[in-house]
Order: structure tokens, then sequence, then C-alpha cells
């Protein structure tokens, strides 16, 4: 693996630069070029998804919280609920997450009299089982948004996996089918999409595995899945990250046992600014997404590599379903639950500079949305969340702003933009997972990262652009080439003077949103973007 990685290209080269879509520019001659005929993917809209794990207080005390007097007759907040009918995500993964691989999924359906509180072994909590996998589905029909359920393939079988599915999507007339009618749902909850595991290749896992291991107990419960509904979307664990050192090998092994019975494979990652990562240079930091990129693309390769390997007709696409930053709340208590009912667990507090990389990512992922159709930001609600609950009401956090603005603009079609823009350096020294040993290999990355899409319904034209400058303004001509814009529908954008600003519920709007001065609809529009900022237009067009 180690030669793999060493042979690995400069990850913003010129070359690898120009296969985003950019090209190097002075400042002052800063140009993105527009053009309809030029599209990338047709974006799925299961892109701008989210992650809601049985872990700290992201459901007992965030979702799901029957003794508070903001809670509605079935125990959900309301004031979160509000919150995610106005976000409208549109898929929700569940329930985990490491808490998964060690799941039992009947303790939490029947009664909630006579389920058992568990020792959950995956964060050391209390877990009573009073919300489980039929509350998740009456929480995401209250808030519109589709189920994506994980089965355990840690202590769990194939045939606990199966009895899941079946529980869930077969009408009546079966053992596991007639026991959901009996729990009171007559209807099926018809479940479409399906991860099977979490972080199979993770040696914290529960049920951690070797990857042939893995990939032929995901090929077992992949059939027996099939066998009972044959319509489901099916996702094996790939790997957890770059920095794993069965990265990619992990991905090709485990493909090599299940890729015929299989729809997708799962990748994850989390950023932080860290002397290890970063340097803690916020110029690094932010070109981060670069690099998320860059996992993308060599995810893919190995995918159609086993493709090529089996002559399969099928190409398997990408379900990128935990993205976030996070590496400030991950030591001593907040890793252990201490046999704690829903302690605070991993509750980031995230500032300005986090959510411009979010932003990156957010245009990352519209970028590679040829083959990532999935992406679920990790997580929603207090565990390293967009939204932070306390007994008196909820909190946008500042990353809630550009993910909200993925879901709200991103439309339709992803556009292959031409960016000419000028580029800075950034020291690779410290992304140890893609270099060996401690030599320095300067690379660039450009101060402009934009995304487009072209919503066919409407004709509307989204932009979404993060200035990664960190000193300057930075003035970009927008050149519309076989449409011209006839108004500006939305202007908004994300910035400030002090990347360490945050918010709290003293003072929610620290960070937040606000309206940008977008210059009148033409073909041809100068904007200037803000230094540190992160902005979001939407066009109307002719």
């Amino acid at each position: 693996m180690k030669a793999l990685v060493a042979t690995t290209p400069a990850l913003a080269s010129g070359a690898w630069l120009r296969s985003l879509g950019y090209a190097q520019s002075t400042r002052g001659s800063e140009k993105v070029f527009v053009n309809s005929a030029r599209t990338r993917a047709a974006m799925d809209p299961r892109l701008m998804g989210a992650f809601l794990e049985h872990l700290g207080r992201a459901i007992y005390g965030g979702v799901y919280e029957p003794d508070s007097p903001l809670s509605d007759s079935d125990g959900f907040r309301s004031d979160v609920v509000r919150e995610m009918q106005e976000l409208e995500c549109p898929i929700m993964r569940y329930p985990g997450g490491n808490f998964v691989s060690g799941y039992d999924w009947l303790d939490g359906v029947g009664p909630k009299k006579d389920r058992p509180a568990v020792l959950e072994r995956a964060w050391n909590s209390i877990e009573t089982n009073q919300f489980g996998t039929n509350e998740f589905i009456d929480w995401c029909k209250l808030i519109g948004t589709e189920p994506l359920l994980a089965t355990n393939l840690g202590t769990g079988t194939p045939e606990s996996s199966a009895a899941l599915v079946e529980y869930c999507n077969v009408e009546r007339g079966t053992r596991w089918s007639d026991l959901r009618r009996e729990h009171g749902y007559e209807r099926p909850h018809n479940v479409k999409t399906w991860c099977l595991g979490n972080e199979m290749d993770g040696w914290w896992q529960i049920g951690h595995m070797p990857a042939r291991e893995y990939g032929r107990k995901a090929r077992d419960a992949a059939r027996q899945i099939r066998s009972i509904a044959p319509s489901t979307e099916l996702i094996a664990c790939g790997s957890s990250a770059p920095f794993m050192p069965t990265y990619l090998v992990w991905d090709r092994e485990t493909l090599e046992e299940c890729y015929p019975e299989v729809d997708g494979l799962s990748l994850h990652r989390y950023y932080g600014n860290t002397p290890e990562e970063t340097g803690g240079d916020s110029a690094r930091f932010l070109a981060l997404n670069l690099d998320m990129d860059f996992q993308i693309q060599e995810t893919i390769a190995v995918c159609d590599y086993v493709r090529g390997l089996l002559k399969s007709p099928k190409r398997l696409w990408l379900s990128f379903d935990e993205w976030n930053v996070w590496y400030r709340a991950r030591a001593g208590d907040h890793t252990d639950g201490r046999g704690k009912f829903a302690p605070p667990l991993l509750e980031e507090v995230y500032n300005l500079e986090d959510a411009l990389l979010v932003g990156g990512m957010v245009n990352t992922l519209l970028r590679q949305a040829e083959r990532v159709r999935i992406g679920c930001l990790a997580q929603i609600v207090n565990v390293i969340a967009a939204l932070v609950t306390n007994k008196e009401g909820v909190l946008r956090q500042t990353i809630y702003y550009p993910y909200a603005w993925g879901i709200k603009y991103a439309k339709g079609n992803v556009l292959d933009l031409l960016v000419q823009s000028e580029t800075y350096p950034v020291d690779r020294r410290y992304n140890a997972e893609y270099v060996n040993g401690p030599a320095t290999r300067p690379e660039t990355a450009p101060y402009l990262d934009v995304s487009a899409t072209l919503d066919p319904t409407n004709g509307n034209c989204s932009l979404l652009l993060l200035n990664r400058d960190l000193e300057n303004e930075r003035e970009v001509e927008i050149r519309f080439e076989d449409l011209t814009p006839s108004r500006v529908l939305q202007a908004e954008t994300i910035t400030g003077s002090d990347l360490t600003a945050a918010n709290t519920f003293e003072n929610p709007n620290n960070v937040a949103g606000r309206r940008f001065e977008a210059p009148a609809a033409s073909d041809t529009m100068t904007v200037k973007l803000p230094a540190r900022s992160y902005t979001a237009l939407q066009l109307a067009m002719d």
C-alpha cells in the first residue's frame, strides 16, 4: 500500500486542477465561464443529505425528548422539526455510524414499555431504545425526508439484515412483516436504500473483519435482501478514510467479492485545522476540499478497475455518507459515554473558518455528481452538527448556512465550468496520508472554488462561490456564454473579519448568512466576493 501512496501524483498540480475545470490566471483577470451545453451530471437531490446516529444527544435531547415542553405528543422536538422542514433535507442516514455495528434492531421496536435499556458498546452509553426504526420513519415523514437505513454487519448476520428489510418493506403475510403490523404499522415503510454495515475496515468498529470476509458477508446479505425486495439500492462499505493503511486495497478486495450484488460504495471523510493536517494554516485548511475531490476520484478508479476485472456492464456509484469538519471534540469524555444516558459527546462548536470549508465540500460533491449520488453531512443535530439544542430552543451553527444553500440552490444539472483563478501555494508536508516521509512538496490551490447548477424545470441557474483569500476581496467576472440572466433571484453570503467567530444561544446570528449586494443580471456580471467568504447566487435565465 505504501508504494501505491508514494506514486500518487501531486494533488493540486496544474494538470489536476485543469481536470476540475480550473485554469491559472493573475489577480484582476479572474473569470467564470458558464455554458448550459457543458454539463458534468444530472444531480441526484440525495447528494445533500444528512446523518442521524444514536450517539450523545443526537437522538435523546436532539430530535426526541418526550419530557420537554417543546415536544409534540409523539415526543419529537417541535423546534427541531420546524428547522428540518425548512431545511428540506432530501435523505437521512440512520442509525449509525459505529452504533449500528452492535445494534439489535429488535430492541427498538414494539411496545416501549417492553424495550430493554442496554449498554451500547460503540460509545459506552446507556441506550433506552425508546427511539427506534418506526420512530425514525415517523420522524422522516414529519420532516419530509427519505430514510437511508444501515444494517448491522458487525455483530449482526446477513439473516438479521434481511429480517429488517422484510420488517420494513414487505406488506403482509410473513413473520417480520406481520410483526410490524402488530406494532401498529399496517403499511410497509418501503425503504429504498440500505447501507450494508458501517466502516468495517476500522479497528475501532465492533465486528471489524478483513475486506474479503466483509465482502462475502455483504454479498450474502445483499442476495438475501434482493430475494425479499429486488428493487432496493444496496451500498457496501468502502474505506473509512485515506489515512487507513488498507485504503483502496480494502475497496478493491471488498468489491471483488460483492460487486455484482451491490449498487454503490460508501466513503467517509472528516477534516480539521490541526498541526498534523495543516500545520494550523487556515489557507491550507480552506483547500482541504480538493483532497476530497481526489479521494472521490481514487475511489472511482478502484470501482472501475473491479468492473473491468469482472467484465461487468454495471457501473457503481458512490455514497459519501459521512463528511464534515471534526477535530476539536474528539478526546477524553467526548468519546466515552461512561455508562450514561445521552451524555454530551462530540459537540463540536463551529466557526466561520469551518463554514467556509463546508462550503468548499458542498462544491466538491457537486463537481463529482456524475458518480456521487448520495452525500450525508455528519451529523445533523448536536453531534458534530449543523443544529444544536438546549432546553429552551435550537441554534444554527455556522456550517448550517453553506450546507442549507447546497440544498436550497443546487438543483438540476451540474455545469462543467471553466474557472480562471489566481492560485496560492499550500504546504503538503502535513498530509501523511498522501506523502511518505517528512519532505515538503509545494502545491497550489485556486483562490476561487466555484460550482453551478442549471435547473431545467424553471431555468434558474445557481452559483456557489468560495473565496479562499483570507485578506482580499476578489473581483470575479462571470460570463454566460449561451444564456442571459434576466434577474437576480437570491444573493447571500457568509463572511466576517474573525475566522474563529462562532454562534451561541446568546448571539445566534454572530456568523450567519446575510444579503449579498449582487450586480444587475446580464450575460457578463462582475461580482466582488468578500475576503473569507462563501456566496450563493441564484439567477433567472431568459
